[in-house]
């Protein structure tokens, strides 16, 4: 297997994700996939400092993640995909790659999103976005850290 799971979480990689995400899913690589942060090699850096030994980390565009995988450069890794918004999802799974789940992280409560849960806000085109992606058989989930229950999201 290759995606183990895909965490839409705005902060992308934080203390969480590292420190107990990583470790409950036995991730050998954490994939950033973002079209604006993978043009920042400040950020790209400091987001580098925090991968644990043993794991690989990836910070690239959709279309270079696309690529990566369809060649099959991680087929033998548990990779951990991390995005920002639900619509990097759907681009990744109309190109064909596998995904598993879909776990909603941490998405503020600003630009316009309402508050779905006290972690998850969300305008009309991420919900639009995340019906899609449930239509497409994909499961969609409400996990803070891998120790509090899981909930399915409620289209």
């Amino acid at each position: 297997m290759t995606v183990v799971l895909a965490r839409i979480d705005q902060r992308l990689i934080h203390g969480l994700i590292v420190n107990q995400w990583a470790q409950y899913l036995k991730i050998k690589r954490f994939m950033v996939i973002d079209d604006v942060i993978s043009k920042n090699e400040t950020i790209k850096n400091s987001m580098r400092l925090s991968k644990p030994a043993g794991t690989g980390m990836s910070i690239i565009d959709t279309q270079k993640a696309i690529t990566n995988f369809l060649a099959g450069k991680y087929d033998s890794q548990r990779v951990f995909v991390l995005v920002k918004e639900p619509e990097t999802i759907i681009r990744l799974v109309d190109a064909g790659i596998s995904i598993p789940k879909i776990n909603l992280g941490i998405i503020f409560n600003e630009d316009g999103r309402k508050p779905v849960t006290k972690f998850v806000a969300l305008n009309d085109k991420e919900k639009n976005d995340l019906q899609i992606l449930n239509n497409k058989g994909i499961p969609i989930t409400i996990q803070y850290v891998p120790n509090d229950p899981e909930e399915t999201y409620k289209i």
